[in-house]
Order: structure tokens, then C-alpha cells, then sequence
């Protein structure tokens, strides 16, 4: 098994989708800036924004390092490199991968996880996966027609302050089970939300700092969890 999954044949079949997710990436920062330039915003902006999401990229993508390891001895480099790429939540994968080998009836990296359940794996991942490209390709239009007709029925601000306010209990409901889980988590959680704030408060004055201040923020918040924990 071990010689299939990280075979040249699988390292040629995954790159697939990784040229796929690189081009798509090349294509919409093309047309990212083309939209700019048509909103008149300054170049310059741009690439501030574009550096300031490089370097608070940092911090997520630290997290799934350890699962990453963890997928890469049940799956292999070439499948692993792929998902990764594809999709990005190593912990999803992981689980995915341990559910359709069951679906097999065995457990993955068992002595009974063979090639067919190596296949059951791959297939359980992308079947995982495509509902929600499914969704994304028939409601998005949709979805910015919607928001255009509750503009025109509704008083603007108002749904501008409504989408925020599903942002924030989004991202509020994810963060609480680990809040209250405690430990790191709550930490973490703790520091970062004080060095975002000094960061904001006293760095205003300086448009370098403010652009990686998010990231700056996780990377302190997860330093002094690794620390006290």
C-alpha cells in the first residue's frame, strides 16, 4: 500500500487539482485587480491588502500542521498534498477518510486497509467535499440577487449591519466551544484579543503594523498557549 499511495503515478494525479486551485487563484487575483481598477482604488492599496492577507494567512495555516502529519501517514503525500490544497481542513479529511473506510469495514491503517479502502478514503473526501461546491455554483447569483432586493425593500445600513452581525455570531459560535473548553484554547482566545487590541490602540500611527495586525495577534495568542500549556 504504502508504495501506491506515494507512487509517482499518485504525486501525477494529484497535482491536478493543485495546477487547477494555482490557476484559479492566478485568475482571480487578475480579476481582482481589474475590479479595483474599475472601482478607481489605488494600486498600491491593493497590494497592501494583499500583504496584509499573506501575513495573516500564517496563523490558520499553522494549526492543521500536526493532522497534516497525522494525514499524511494514513493517506499518503501525493492525496494529502491534494486535499490540502483542494480543500485545506485536515481535520475533516481525516475524519472523512476514518468514515469511509468503515463504510469498507475496516479501520484505516489496520492491516485490512487495502487499496479499496484506500479508494473508499478518496471517494469519501470528495463526496464530503462537493456539496458545498454544489451550493456555491447554483446559489451564489442567487444569493447576491436576494441581498439586491432586500436593499431595494429594506433600509440599506440596516442589512449591512445584519450581514456583520451574522459574521459576528458565526465566528462567536465557532470560538465558544473552545472558550469554554478552556486550557490553550481560552489562552489563546485571551491574548490575541489583548494584542489585537494594544496593536489597534497604540500602532495606529503606523500603517506597516496595522496591515499584519491580525495575524501578528494569532501568532502571539498561539506562542503563549504553547507556552503556559
Amino acid at each position: 500500500m504504502e508504495s501506491v499511495m506515494n507512487s509517482p503515478g499518485m504525486w501525477i494525479a494529484s497535482s491536478v487539482m493543485v495546477i487547477v486551485v494555482v490557476i484559479q487563484s492566478i485568475l482571480f487575483l487578475r480579476e481582482g485587480f481589474r475590479a479595483a481598477q474599475e472601482l478607481n482604488i489605488p494600486r498600491c492599496d491593493c497590494i497592501k491588502g494583499l500583504r496584509a492577507s499573506m501575513i495573516t494567512a500564517i496563523g490558520p495555516s499553522l494549526a492543521p500542521v500536526v493532522i497534516l502529519l497525522a494525514l499524511i501517514a494514513v493517506l499518503g503525500a501525493p492525496t494529502t498534498w491534494m486535499r490540502m490544497n483542494d480543500i485545506g481542513a485536515a481535520r475533516t479529511e481525516l475524519a472523512m477518510s476514518a468514515m469511509a473506510a468503515k463504510v469498507y469495514g475496516v479501520e484505516i491503517r489496520s492491516a485490512g486497509f487495502d487499496l479499496k479502502a484506500f479508494s473508499y478514503a478518496i471517494w469519501g473526501m470528495a463526496l464530503n467535499n462537493a456539496g458545498w461546491m454544489v451550493v456555491a455554483l447554483l446559489f451564489v447569483s442567487r444569493m447576491n440577487t436576494a441581498i439586491k432586493k432586500m436593499n431595494e425593500k429594506y433600509n440599506p445600513q440596516w442589512i449591512k449591519l445584519f450581514m456583520a452581525g451574522a459574521a459576528i455570531g458565526l465566528f462567536a459560535y465557532l470560538w465558544s466551544g473552545t472558550l469554554i473548553s478552556g486550557g490553550g484554547n481560552l489562552v489563546a482566545g485571551i491574548v490575541s484579543f489583548i494584542s489585537m487590541y494594544l496593536i489597534s490602540r497604540y500602532g495606529g500611527r503606523y500603517p506597516r503594523l496595522q496591515e499584519p495586525a491580525l495575524g501578528i495577534a494569532m501568532l502571539i495568542g498561539m506562542f503563549a498557549a504553547a507556552a503556559f500549556f
